[in-house]
């Protein structure tokens, strides 16, 4: 099967991804990805500071040297790996769509991929496209939903699968959802890590099912409705600071 993956520029996406290629195994695997969610903004220093983390331990996890930029790490992420990694604006043009189309998928694979996906793209592969969305569908649609989880003192969090039907913002027939224990005590980005753990076994059991034609007993949630988050504000940032939460 001609499996492409679709992720972000970050550390969870690498590290979901790491965990995944062993386990898809024998799949022809191309991999595009974007260098942020959405438009270039503003984001709070705090947020900054978590996205100079997550670089940190790639260049140490990677043994490349301190001040590497993100395209370098790619690089050498992509040469440990053995999969090539290209960056694109999206998939809907441009580029993006040519690299897509000429790859002819079977099956897309999207995870934290920071562009929204149209019809032309969505109806391209002949599997579908699945989406692995790191929160708990449909209450909390859009980024971060970890962070979320945590300002608003839930006592859990999880993952959602689901299918990508439209260029609605995770919505779509759900798959496979997993409730985790949400500790407040514990750091954002540690947290997240965990949730991608538990999540990407799963994830590489429906990818091989839907390569044998197996049709999933879809949960009857409306992940059309909920709440969409974006990304947090300074405002947010500051009470999620205040109520003694940490990022990492």
């Amino acid at each position: 099967m001609r499996l492409l993956l679709l992720i972000n520029r970050d550390f969870p996406s690498y590290y979901a991804l790491e965990r995944l290629l062993p386990l898809i195994q024998g799949q022809m695997v191309q991999i595009l990805q974007t260098a942020q969610v959405g438009a270039p903004r503003a984001v709070p220093r705090a947020l900054k500071d978590l996205a100079n983390h997550e670089q940190s331990l790639l260049q140490d996890q990677l043994s490349v040297p301190g001040g590497t930029d993100w395209p370098a790490i790619q690089r050498a992420l992509s040469q440990q790996l053995g999969v090539p990694i290209t960056t694109v604006a999206g998939v809907n043009q441009g580029m993006g769509y040519e690299l897509m189309r000429s790859f002819h998928p079977d099956l897309m694979v999207s995870i934290r991929f920071g562009s929204i996906l149209q019809p032309l793209a969505i109806n391209l592969p002949r599997l579908g496209v699945i989406n692995l969305h790191s929160g708990l569908l449909p209450d909390y649609r859009g980024v971060m939903a970890t962070f979320w989880s945590m300002l608003h003192q839930q006592s859990h969090y999880g993952y959602s699968i689901h299918d990508i039907v439209d260029a609605g913002i995770d919505t779509g027939p759900m798959i496979e959802d997993e409730v985790l224990p949400l500790n407040l005590n514990e750091d954002y980005f540690s947290q997240l890590v965990a949730l991608y753990r538990k999540a990407v076994p799963r994830l590489a059991k429906i990818i091989e099912q839907r390569e044998r034609g197996i049709v999933p007993n879809r949960l009857s949630k409306n992940s059309a409705t909920g709440s969409y988050y974006s990304v947090p504000t300074e405002l947010d940032v500051a009470q999620f600071s205040d109520l003694g939460l940490r990022l990492f």
